[in-house]
């Protein structure tokens, strides 16, 4: 992190020094490497727009901290980034928008998909220096980006998953909670990932069913993802 700019990478290292006595001098070692959501969410959504058109035009939402719209930009998408916060990279066939995912300033059907990864669930909250709004505010998004997105346009979207629960940071949705914010979108694919811990002290993201994902309770970061595709009505 340097002047404030945060990538929020899938992996992360954690790292020890200690001394080498091979060249006798202190050295970095990786101690652990942990794997956050990120890990499921970017090859998931990469995989939900694989049969569109190269030119297609993608709303990705949240984008501050993430390196999915270069991924996406890469790839041939015209790509635009909107965040409430800057967004410090300019790539070929990427631009950025600042404002607020409560009043998108785009036309109705500008967008032949929406991403919208680990973003609707801290909408309103005003972790992010976002303005606080407590009516509802991750449903006024999503009439916004049903808004923008074209007939049979898609969105993929992922959410912190498991018993419903809110705190200063995000929202877990239940299923209840989730097939609200999806009225008017059929939903193609939908798959839960849950953070388990492996037996070297890492961890790892594994499938699991919505039985499973729903009994799950946690108050603090995020231990269970919902990714799913969906297709506005025509």
């Amino acid at each position: 992190m340097e002047d404030g700019l945060f990538i929020n990478n899938p992996v992360f290292l954690k790292y020890k020094r200690r001394f080498d006595w091979r060249s006798l001098k202190r050295k970095s070692f990786i101690k652990k490497a942990l794997l956050n959501e990120r890990i499921i969410e970017i090859p998931f959504t990469i995989d939900a727009l694989a049969g569109m058109p190269k030119t297609s035009k993608v709303l990705d939402l949240g984008c501050m901290e993430s390196v999915l719209p270069l991924f996406l930009a890469g790839l041939g998408f015209q790509v635009t980034g909107f965040d409430f916060r800057q967004y410090p990279y300019r790539v070929p066939n990427f631009k950025f928008i600042q404002g607020d995912i409560l009043d998108l300033p785009f036309e109705k059907g500008s967008f032949d998909a929406v991403t919208c990864v680990s973003t609707i669930e801290h909408i309103g909250i005003g972790f992010y220096s976002d303005p606080k709004d407590n009516l509802s505010p991750d449903i006024k998004g999503m009439i916004g980006i049903k808004r923008v997105l074209k007939p049979g346009g898609i969105l993929v979207l992922t959410v912190p998953f498991g018993k419903n629960f809110i705190n200063n940071q995000q929202r877990v949705y239940d299923q209840r909670g989730l097939d609200k914010m999806l009225a008017g979108l059929l939903v193609n694919k939908i798959r839960y990932f849950k953070n388990t811990k492996a037996v070297n002290g890492n961890n790892y993201w594994e499938e699991t069913d919505s039985r499973r994902a729903g009994d799950l309770y946690y108050t603090s970061g995020t231990e269970c993802v919902c990714c799913l595709s969906a297709t506005k009505d025509k």
